[in-house]
């Protein structure tokens, strides 16, 4: 007896939407490592400060440094991303 298999022409698996180069996944899982690595040791340095024993204004004014700083360390990953963007975009354009 034969059965009749029926296929969907909508790809599956883990590469069925993909519309852009393989070689952009990589580099955006990385930056966004990057990324969260950055945000998540910000984060608990500010933490860190705000539980120390210190004055009000210097707690107030090195948390105002790291957040300088964070800007700046975050400055080039988000470069890159908004690189990474337009490469997509012109790929699927």
């Amino acid at each position: 007896m034969m059965t009749h298999v029926k296929r969907s022409l909508i790809p599956d698996g883990p590469h069925a939407n993909r519309v852009y180069s393989p070689d952009i996944l990589p580099q955006l899982q990385s930056l966004l490592a990057a990324l969260a690595d950055i945000e998540v040791a910000h984060a608990r340095r500010i933490e860190a400060l705000k539980s120390s024993p210190m004055d009000d204004h210097r707690k107030a004014q090195l948390i105002s440094d790291l957040r300088q700083s964070h800007r700046q360390q975050r400055a080039r990953y988000v470069g890159e991303l908004t690189a990474l963007e337009k490469r997509m975009e012109s790929a699927c354009g």
